[in-house]
């Protein structure tokens, strides 16, 4: 059986399909709290601001009781799962999980129907690791204090 060779232009034509295309770059200001840690303000819906903690070991975008009230209040959440979590103190926890409509991270940067964590007991509202995988690629630099994405929808 004889080899087939595809003509170059065929190929080059099945790796430029076969590349994901990326929406130009969206930075997000940062600032740093007294604490070290880098927030980044948005908002969970219609009024509904927040600074989130960004915080790679959070599975989840995840909100206290403030916040959560205030997204019950406009109607947004709806009910997803129950997971179990390790918390940082090494307890196990039960969690509720909700669907938000939107997560604006800025007016070019909205994230759809993502879930977050409720955290009855929380006093920050965190930026987790589902919502920075919506965000990859991404960079980030702290002086200034940024986070640069290709990959926010508007």
């Amino acid at each position: 059986m004889k080899a087939r060779i595809l003509p170059l232009s065929i190929l080059a034509l099945v790796i430029a399909i076969a590349q994901p295309v990326l929406a130009d770059p969206i930075t997000l200001d940062m600032h740093q709290a007294e604490s070290g840690n880098f927030y980044i303000h948005a908002s969970l819906g219609e009024g509904i601001e927040t600074d989130l903690l960004l915080d790679t070991g959070s599975g989840y975008v995840s909100v206290g009781k403030s916040t959560f009230d205030l997204i019950k209040e406009s109607g947004n959440p709806r009910f997803s799962r129950h997971i179990y979590g390790r918390m940082a103190s090494g307890k196990i926890e039960k969690v509720a999980l909700y669907f938000v409509d939107e997560l604006k991270l800025t007016g070019e940067c909205i994230l759809r129907d993502i879930e977050v964590a409720h955290f009855p007991k929380a006093d920050k509202d965190i930026l987790g690791l589902n919502a920075l995988s919506r965000l990859q690629p991404f960079t980030m630099q702290l002086a200034p204090a940024k986070l640069t994405s290709a990959n926010c929808t508007g």
